[in-house]
């Protein structure tokens, strides 16, 4: 996790909380590539997007594997 509200940097697959510009937070994971994947809603606190990214991390470990056909 990199928090950019810090001026922390990272590289490869991570996710990254960062400032909308209405001063709410939000969750970015970017890929190893630099490419946004996904970007989560604002939310008040920075704590809250920290629960967030520990959601995903929890849940993405039971997720269901689907192709498109």
């Amino acid at each position: 996790m990199v928090d950019l509200t810090k001026k922390e940097t990272g590289s490869g697959y991570r996710f990254e909380i960062d400032e909308a510009k209405n001063g709410e937070t939000f969750v970015r994971f970017r890929a190893a590539n630099g490419e946004i994947m996904v970007r989560s809603e604002t939310y008040k606190s920075k704590s809250s997007a920290k629960n967030c990214i520990e959601s995903i991390q929890k849940r993405v470990a039971e997720a269901a594997v689907e192709e498109a056909e």
